[in-house]
């Protein structure tokens, strides 16, 4: 038996995507657009309450100027809020994809430590006894002192990440992964090489 939920939510590597995706939601907030935006509900607010001010009420011009200015803000506002939910929903599904494929690759790296020290162990069968059904209900009901694995899994992913050399920092941040069925570009011969 294997607890892959507690081995997951325990990694670095977890730790490190969950802060990464952070870090990409809140920088949707920090967009020009956002900016942009709350710019223009400022203005709008503005006008509005300049309007609305019965103890000092401007007069007449003064109140058509106010009144077309608070129509344009208003359709400005508008647009700008539309643009930025548009800007703001792309960006989340690029972000969600992204921690998709950085969830799979670390469940990956579980699967096959943990199926690795099952083969060495002789094991039929391993379980993940943190797993539930779809509607919620654990897959393990009940067990009588199964042989876990977890600690070894956790010490075996240890060993390996100190054994992995970190990655070429001189990848852009923005810069995204080649796909899982990318395949290396063919190796070129040396002009002197002989045919």
């Amino acid at each position: 038996m294997v607890k892959v939920k507690e081995i997951y939510s325990e990694l670095p590597a977890t730790l490190e995507l969950q802060e990464r995706i952070k870090t990409q939601r809140q920088e949707i907030m920090k967009n020009p657009r956002a900016d942009e935006l709350r710019r223009a509900l400022e203005e709008f607010n503005q006008i509005q309450t300049r309007l609305a001010d019965k103890n000092n009420p401007p007069d007449e011009e003064t109140g058509r100027n106010l009144a077309r200015d608070y129509e344009l803000k208003r359709q400005e506002a508008q647009t700008l809020q539309r643009e930025f939910e548009s800007f703001r929903t792309e960006r989340e599904k690029e972000i969600n994809r992204d921690m998709v494929v950085g969830m799979r690759e670390i469940l990956n790296r579980i699967m096959e430590i943990s199926g690795k020290l099952a083969k060495e162990r002789g094991f039929d069968l391993l379980f993940d006894s943190s797993g539930n059904t779809n509607t919620g209900v654990p897959f393990i009901l009940h067990h009588k002192q199964p042989s876990d694995i977890t600690a070894d899994v956790k010490a075996a992913l240890k060993d390996a990440a100190a054994a992995t050399p970190p990655p070429a920092s001189d990848k852009p941040a923005d810069a995204k992964p080649a796909p899982a069925n990318a395949k290396p570009a063919p190796a070129r011969k040396p002009a002197n090489a002989k045919r």
